[in-house]
Parts: C-alpha cells; sequence; structure tokens
C-alpha cells in the first residue's frame, strides 16, 4: 500500500537487480526539489551493535522486532525506490534529528550517551578489524553504496532531475539551490515558448 514519506519512516530501500540487495532504512530527510531522500542504513543484529550505532527497542521503533541504525552509513537514494514499500516503523523526527547531531558532532569514536535519555541504547560491540562483525559491517556499507548515492550539485544527473521535477513549478527556479544547467535549459525553454507563440 502506497503512502506518503515521511522522516522517521522505516521502510525497505528496493534492491538492483543484480547490483544490491534490498535494505531496511530510515528515513532521515526528504527534498522534494529532486525526488530524494536522505536515509540510514537498519539492521536487527543488536549483539553486533558497536558504539557508532543506536539500539532502538521495537516498542519505540513501532516494528515488529529491535532495530540497531548504522550513524556511519547515511546517504540519499531516490524516492521511488522507498515510496511504494510499507512502512515498516516510525522513529520519532526528534531522535532522527539528535542521532544526526551526534553522529556530525562525534565523527570518531562512540555516540554520546546523552541518546540514552531518548530511551535508546549505544551499541557496546568492540568491533576488531578482521573479527565477523567488522566483515558484517564491510559488506553491509559495499551494498548499501551501491544502492545509495552522493549528490553532486553540478552534475548534469543533478541539473536534470531539478528540471523533471520542477517543469510545473516555475516559482522553484526562483532559489539560490538551482542547479546553472536548469536554469539555463528552462530559460531557454521559456524563450522559445515565448516566440512561437
Amino acid at each position: 500500500m502506497k503512502s506518503d514519506l515521511k522522516v522517521g519512516q522505516v521502510r525497505k530501500l528496493d534492491s538492483i537487480k543484480g547490483i544490491a540487495d534490498s535494505r531496511l532504512v530510515a528515513i532521515a530527510e526528504i527534498d522534494s526539489s529532486d525526488a530524494t531522500c536522505l536515509v540510514f542504513l537498519l539492521n536487527n543484529m543488536v549483539e553486533a551493535a558497536t558504539p557508532r550505532d543506536v539500539c532502538i527497542p521495537q516498542i519505540l521503533a513501532g516494528s515488529n522486532y529491535d532495530l540497531v541504525l548504522m550513524s556511519d552509513y547515511l546517504s540519499r537514494v531516490d524516492q521511488a525506490r522507498l515510496v511504494n514499500n510499507e512502512v515498516l516503523g516510525q522513529l520519532d523526527e526528534n531522535l532522527i534529528q539528535q542521532i544526526r547531531d551526534s553522529s556530525f558532532s562525534q565523527p570518531y569514536g562512540g555516540l554520546s550517551t546523552e541518546l540514552t535519555t531518548l530511551g535508546v541504547l549505544i551499541g557496546g560491540y568492540p568491533a576488531q578489524k578482521y573479527d565477523s562483525v567488522w566483515c558484517f559491517r564491510d559488506n553491509e556499507f559495499e551494498n548499501f553504496s551501491k544502492l545509495t548515492f552522493i549528490r553532486n550539485l553540478i552534475s548534469v544527473d543533478h541539473a536534470a532531475r531539478f528540471l523533471i521535477n520542477n517543469r510545473k513549478n516555475t516559482s522553484a527556479f526562483a532559489g539560490a539551490q538551482v542547479p546553472l544547467d536548469a536554469l539555463r535549459y528552462h530559460s531557454i525553454r521559456q524563450s522559445t515558448t515565448t516566440v512561437s507563440a
């Protein structure tokens, strides 16, 4: 059943056939300008959660099992690969923001223990470079990186996405974040329409 995307929703991110398997993610941010979302990678291996992971009890996650949010695994995906999948849980928007803040303010070492006041736990598994947990995390990162992308604001791909998603919204082209290629094509299209009329 298709439903609107919201920050904090837990959904399946569709696989890419022959390239990467589907994964469970939590939506951290929604960008309607190019129909993308920032998502955190999730799993249910609480016993293997490291000090960079947040363990979320099922009652707090609104899911059928406890979740582990891997704070180092935040990346961008197309909304189309999420929107047709059912909502499997809902995390509080404030919790998502607090995790983002903690992760960015402490890029090395464990996350802030202040997060535990929100009803979650910080993982305690001391992952070593060559143990099975490290191998699991490496595999998760490799798979996740194939499912996601880093937005390049000056790429033609980003400009094309912006143009397609805002073709009926002329006011979007007045903002400061408009890709130059999209702005250029939009102005050419406008002048062509004016001349032909």
